[in-house]
C-alpha cells in the first residue's frame, strides 16, 4: 500500500472524531507506524505538529457550527473538548481573530483550516522518487525546509542533482525541453504534496556556468541537525554555526560547484 495512502487513512480517522475521542494509537495503525513515527512523519511533511492540527481542524468545525446553526456555543465548545467557554473563546480568537460570539452576531467571513490530503502524482522521467525508503529516509533526516527558492546554475545537472541527494538528503530531477535543460531540487521527495501547505521549498537548476558566491539564504528547522547530517555524508566544506546580530544561528555549505549555500535557524 501507498505511504500516502495509508497517512490519509489515518487523518480520516482523525476527522471522523473531531467532535469525539482521538486514539493516536488508532491512527498510527491506519498509518502502520507507531505513534512516535506518526506524530514526527506528520510534523516533517505537513510543517505543523499532529496537535496543532487537530487543534486547528476542530476550532474550524466548531466556527462552522456557531455561524450554521442555534447550538449554544458553550455546547459547540464542549463538543470539540473544551472544558469552559474561557478557553474555547481564547483559542477561537487566536485563530480567527474575533470572538465566537462576533463570528455569529456579525457573520464575519473566517478563514476555515484545511483538511490535510496526501496526494502522489507521477511524471516519467523526470528522476524524482517516491519509494517508501525515501519517505522513511526523510523522516529520519533530522531537519526540514521551511523557506527557499533560489536559482542555482551548473555544467552537468545530473551530478549536481547527485550532490545534492547524496550529500544534503534531498531530491532532484532533470527535464529535457525543447529549450534546453531545467531541473529542480527539493528538500522532501518529489512526488509528494500536501494540498494547500506545501510550499515551493526547492531549487531551480540551470544549465550554465556556476556562480562562486553565495547562491541560496536558506531557512531551516535543525540546524544542528542538519550540519551533523552533511559531515556524516562525508561532505566537509560546511562552516560551524555561528550566531548573528538578526537574530539567528546560521552555517554555510560549499557545493560540489563552488557555489554556497547559507542556511539559517532563528533562535527563540
Amino acid at each position: 500500500m501507498d505511504w500516502q495512502i495509508k497517512m490519509n487513512q489515518a487523518v480520516n480517522y482523525i476527522e471522523a472524531n473531531l467532535a469525539g475521542e482521538i486514539q493516536l494509537e488508532t491512527a498510527a495503525k491506519f498509518a502502520f507506524c507507531s505513534v512516535w513515527d506518526f506524530q514526527r512523519m506528520f510534523s516533517f511533511v505537513a510543517h505543523t505538529t499532529l496537535g496543532e492540527y487537530i487543534r486547528s481542524r476542530k476550532l474550524t468545525l466548531a466556527a462552522a457550527d456557531i455561524q450554521n446553526s442555534d447550538e449554544k456555543i458553550i455546547d459547540i465548545a464542549l463538543k470539540y473538548g473544551y472544558e469552559s467557554s474561557a478557553a474555547f473563546s481564547r483559542a477561537f480568537s487566536r485563530q480567527f481573530g474575533i470572538a465566537p460570539s462576533q463570528a455569529r452576531s456579525e457573520g464575519a467571513l473566517l478563514s476555515p483550516y484545511p483538511q490535510i490530503t496526501f496526494h502522489k502524482t507521477q511524471t516519467e522521467g523526470n528522476g524524482f522518487m517516491s519509494t517508501k525508503s525515501d519517505m522513511q529516509a526523510y523522516s529520519e533526516r533530522g531537519y526540514y525546509v521551511k523557506e527557499n527558492a533560489p536559482v542555482y546554475h551548473t555544467p552537468d545537472m545530473e551530478k549536481t542533482s547527485k550532490w545534492f541527494r547524496d550529500v544534503l538528503g534531498w531530491y532532484g530531477g532533470v527535464v529535457v525541453e525543447s529549450a534546453g535543460q531545467y531541473g529542480c531540487v527539493f528538500d522532501y521527495p518529489g512526488e509528494l504534496i500536501v494540498s494547500g501547505l506545501t510550499p515551493f521549498r526547492g531549487i531551480h537548476l540551470f544549465a550554465g556556468e556556476p556562480s562562486k558566491g553565495v547562491i541560496g539564504f536558506i531557512h531551516v528547522q535543525g540546524l544542528e541537525q542538519f550540519r551533523e547530517f552533511v559531515l556524516v555524508n562525508g561532505w566537509n566544506q560546511i562552516t560551524e554555526i555561528e550566531p548573528q546580530h538578526w537574530g539567528a544561528n546560521e552555517c554555510q555549505v560549499t557545493t560540489i560547484d563552488g557555489s554556497v549555500l547559507r542556511f539559517f535557524e532563528n533562535i527563540g
